[in-house]
C-alpha cells in the first residue's frame, strides 16, 4: 500500500515539473490547498504552483528530452499543478487532523470522490478525484505523517483516466521517478 501511495504521489509530483509560477483557478478540479493554512512560507520545503503556458512548456520539454510520451501527454492536458511539502512549525497535530477532516467534508460536499483514505497511528492519507463527462478534472492528495511533514497536492485539468493508468502502471520503469520511489521504500 505504501509503495502504491509513493508511486501515485511521485507521478503527480513528476507531472508537475520543478517550475514555480503564480495564479489561481476557478476550474472545478481546483482545491485551494494553500487555504488550509497548514504551511507558512518558512515551513515549505517544496512549493510549486505551475499553470498555463508554463505547464505547456514543461510538456514540450518532456517531449524534446525523450521523456515518456504518456507523461508528456498527461502534462499537456493539465491546467494547474499545486504542490506544497513542508514541516509545519507550531501547529498541533490535532489541528492538522481537524483541518484534514474539514477538507474531506468540504470536498465530499462539493462532489469530489474519495478514492483512498488511510488513517493509521496518527498518519492520514486522502486521495480525491473529481470527474466530469468520463474525464478526471482534478486530483487532490493530502498526506500527514502525524504532523511532522505534510504533502498537499492538487492537479487540475483534463486527465485521461486510461493515460493516467498507463503512467501509474509503468512508474517503476520511468527514470525521472526513480529518486522518488527510492525514498519511499
Amino acid at each position: 500500500m505504501r509503495r502504491t501511495l509513493v508511486v501515485l504521489g511521485a507521478v503527480l509530483v513528476a507531472a508537475s515539473g520543478l517550475v514555480q509560477a503564480q495564479g489561481g483557478s476557478a476550474h472545478p478540479g481546483n482545491y485551494p490547498i494553500e487555504a488550509m493554512g497548514l504551511l507558512a512560507g518558512g515551513d515549505l520545503e517544496v512549493n510549486i504552483d505551475l499553470e498555463g503556458a508554463m505547464l505547456q512548456a514543461a510538456a514540450g520539454a518532456m517531449q524534446q528530452e525523450g521523456e515518456d510520451s504518456d507523461i508528456a501527454r498527461l502534462v499537456a492536458g493539465l491546467e494547474r499543478v499545486r504542490v506544497m511539502v513542508g514541516s509545519p512549525q507550531g501547529v498541533d497535530p490535532a489541528a492538522i487532523a481537524a483541518s484534514f477532516e474539514r477538507a474531506v467534508s468540504t470536498m465530499e460536499g462539493a462532489g469530489w470522490k474519495r478514492i483512498l483514505s488511510v488513517r493509521d497511528e496518527g498518519e492520514q492519507v486522502y486521495l480525491f478525484s473529481r470527474e466530469s463527462a468520463g474525464t478526471i478534472v482534478g486530483l487532490t492528495l493530502l498526506v500527514s505523517d502525524g504532523g511532522e511533514e505534510l504533502v498537499l497536492v492538487n492537479v487540475v485539468g483534463a486527465i485521461d483516466p486510461v493515460l493516467l493508468g498507463r503512467v501509474i502502471a509503468k512508474a517503476d520503469q520511468l527514470p525521472q521517478l526513480e529518486s522518488y520511489l527510492g525514498a519511499g521504500q
